[in-house]
């Protein structure tokens, strides 16, 4: 294989792995937004600035490896990797994790009325 070949093979699979980087970022604040729910106006900070970090990530990753070419097949790998991540790992984290903090809000609510219950 080629030393051009294998450096394309290369920057496909980190662009994928940018993509699925930039995923768990977005999960991150997504989890944050269930623990702690926001309103309209901070979701949509809060997507902006996370969209802007992934253009400026994105663009690191061209910056330096492929001197800010803009390659087709890299943007496609971060789409890739983004999608990857999400159809496999996201969704099911997520449920979980808003099953999980449901459960502890349920918990919190029945000690609560338990308590209020014993200062009757």
């Amino acid at each position: 294989m080629s030393i051009s070949i294998r450096y394309e093979a290369q920057l496909l699979f980190m662009s994928i792995c940018t993509g699925a980087g930039l995923m768990m970022v977005y999960d991150c604040v997504r989890f944050f937004r269930i623990i702690c729910p926001h309103k309209m106006w901070v979701v949509g900070a809060e997507d902006l600035l996370c969209g802007f970090y992934c253009a400026i990530m994105t663009f690191s990753l061209l910056y330096q490896q492929n001197d800010g070419n803009l390659r087709g097949f890299c943007i496609g790998g971060v789409v890739l990797g983004m999608a990857a991540y999400e159809y496999a790992i996201s969704r099911k984290v997520l449920k979980r994790l808003q099953k999980i903090v449901e459960w502890i809000k349920m918990k919190g609510r029945k000690r609560r009325n338990r308590f209020r219950q014993e200062r009757k």
